[in-house]
């Protein structure tokens, strides 16, 4: 099958190659019709067109390629694995669609190398659970003006904007009237300031709070048997905690968009929000805004 070019896609809008190739590659600077503008896009799409990434960089001085880079661990517990797969898959799908191109790179756990990812010249850089002490020295690769989002992390810098789950709005409305017997079950993240911020929207003791890094530390916590109710973050934790049968009351929010597989009397709040969507238009306007880090808001909250 014969590859499309931009001049298939051309003759087809009845346009000249130029008009196409400014589309398609996103000039800013050039005054085209909107009409003209998703004509060529349709096109595009309709005809399989597949950009080459040599090209549109040296036609607008831009790479196309985007950097997802996620924290690699010695051990990943699986209901961190899913959440991760999950958003990448989206969001990567959300790129391929704008015809960017993704790059997934994995972090070291001590000294993370990031050689490779500069040279490669990104326009931006989606940092997934990254651990507190690799912030700035991540960021520190990059020329400003490059958007460097965070993923399941805060922190107190508008250089660095964030994407996360309300936990709190969702804490409060899953909350029982009585603590006296809660317990509150949660994985354990690579970010302080977000487990704190998970911490203090409950008013439970420090020692209602247990984070879990593995299997072996959650049958520790359902093998003392001391509460009789618990809130749990992420169903695949969730649904190994419904099947040992020990809380009389189970409410679990759902964080990986699974909620099936948990059983019918157990409590579940459902993000209605997209995560991914929400990353991706970030981006999107942070492209389009040379002065976003003197922006208030740089947390955007999930609901």
């Amino acid at each position: 099958m014969k590859k499309t070019t931009m001049k298939d896609i051309a003759l087809r809008a009845n346009v000249s190659v130029a008009t196409v190739s400014y589309v398609l590659n996103r000039v800013d600077n050039q005054t085209i019709p909107e009409k003209t503008r998703n004509q060529i896009l349709l096109l595009a799409e309709e005809l399989h067109y597949i950009p080459n990434l040599a090209a549109r960089s040296l036609a607008n001085k831009k790479t196309g390629l985007i950097g997802v880079l996620v924290n690699n661990s010695a051990y990943m517990p699986p209901w961190k694995l899913y959440a991760q797969f999950t958003f990448i898959r989206a969001l990567e799908q959300r790129l391929t669609d704008a015809g960017y191109h993704t790059l997934l790179y994995s972090l070291g756990t001590d000294h993370p190398s990031l050689d490779i990812i500069v040279e490669r010249k990104l326009e931006a850089v989606f940092l997934i659970d990254v651990r507190d002490e690799s912030f700035y020295s991540i960021s520190k690769q990059f020329v400003e003006g490059i958007p460097l989002i965070l993923i399941d992390s805060m922190i107190e810098d508008k250089l660095f904007k964030q994407v996360l789950y309300n936990y709190r709005s969702a804490l409060q409305k899953i909350m029982p009237m009585d603590l006296s017997q809660v317990c509150l079950i949660m994985e354990n993240f690579n970010n302080t300031l977000l487990t704190h911020f998970i911490q203090d929207s409950l008013p439970l003791p420090e020692k209602a709070i247990f984070k879990v890094q593995n299997l072996e530390e959650l049958n520790t916590i359902l093998s003392e048997g001391i509460y009789k109710e618990a809130i749990v973050i992420n169903e695949f934790i969730g649904s190994y905690v419904e099947k040992s049968g020990v809380f009389a009351r189970l409410s679990v929010l759902c964080t990986c968009n699974c909620p099936e597989m948990l059983g019918e009397d157990v409590q579940k709040f459902i993000f209605t929000g997209d995560k991914s969507g929400t990353a991706f238009e970030l981006m999107q306007e942070l492209l389009h805004r040379s002065d976003y880090s003197e922006q208030e808001n740089n947390r955007y909250f999930v609901d």
